[in-house]
């Protein structure tokens, strides 16, 4: 967890700042959980726990009705428009049913507080044999383990809390919830090359030198180049949970 947090923190994503609505090519953890919603052929109602413009609730089949969470007003107007969806600030919207068939929570929980609040609350509105898609950073990754701080997911100042697989086994079970199937990925898909791999060493062996380089990049160009490290190894959960 990262300390200490600012002050209305929540707040912070409330602002007019969306990019333009355009259907561009899904994430690749949006692809791989748009086959799992689609396979279940059953489920009638899906939600997308911050569903931001609604990019990806614009691509759930037709038969599913569609609901969205997204603290950005101006985000979450453009997705109910664009995606026909219902979307709200808040879960508790007398709006929203009192269960999902599918809830997703894609590149959410490294955001929240409480990690384990959050699992509770999504639980709390799946419906008996639901299922609850979850994607996040490893935690427990390996070479996350050999960079510690320095690892490049923890370089967004908006990624306050990290959690591994170990996490959501015994917090999903405490929760009331079954951990059905788990699968990691590469967020950034592009291959682990001896050249990628040597500027993640100099980064660990020289962060001093590699951020003076950063800052000249960004008043240079006018924005970050970031830290090395994505895409070497799978980093990345895709966690099912069913009630």
């Amino acid at each position: 967890m990262r300390w200490p947090l600012l002050p209305n923190y929540g707040a912070l994503y409330d602002n007019a700042a969306i990019d333009a609505w355009s259907l561009t090519p899904l994430r690749k953890d949006q692809r791989l959980v748009q086959v799992l919603v689609e396979a279940r052929l059953e489920a009638r109602t899906v939600l997308d726990f911050g569903c931001y413009s609604g990019e990806f609730l614009a691509r759930m089949p037709a038969r599913l009705q569609r609901f969205g969470v997204e603290v950005s007003s101006a985000a979450a107007a453009l997705a109910a428009s664009q995606a026909a969806a219902t979307v709200s600030a808040t879960l508790q919207d007398p709006a929203f049913p009192p269960r999902f068939d599918i809830i997703v929570a894609m590149d959410v929980i490294e955001h929240v507080p409480s990690p384990r609040a959050l699992l509770d609350q999504l639980l709390g509105r799946l419906a008996p044999g639901g299922l609850l898609i979850i994607t996040t950073g490893d935690g427990g990754n390996v070479l996350w383990r050999l960079a510690g701080p320095r690892w490049w997911y923890c370089y967004f100042p908006e990624h306050i809390a990290f959690i591994s697989l170990r996490w959501l086994a015994f917090h999903a079970a405490a929760a009331g919830g079954r951990l059905q199937a788990v699968q990691t990925f590469k967020y950034l898909d592009e291959p682990a090359t001896a050249k990628r791999w040597w500027v993640w060493a100099k980064y660990l062996l020289r962060p001093a030198r590699h951020a003076d380089k950063r800052a000249r990049h960004l008043v240079k160009h006018g924005h970050d180049l970031g830290v090395p490290g994505s895409g070497l190894l799978p980093d990345h959960l895709l966690v099912q949970i069913t009630r």
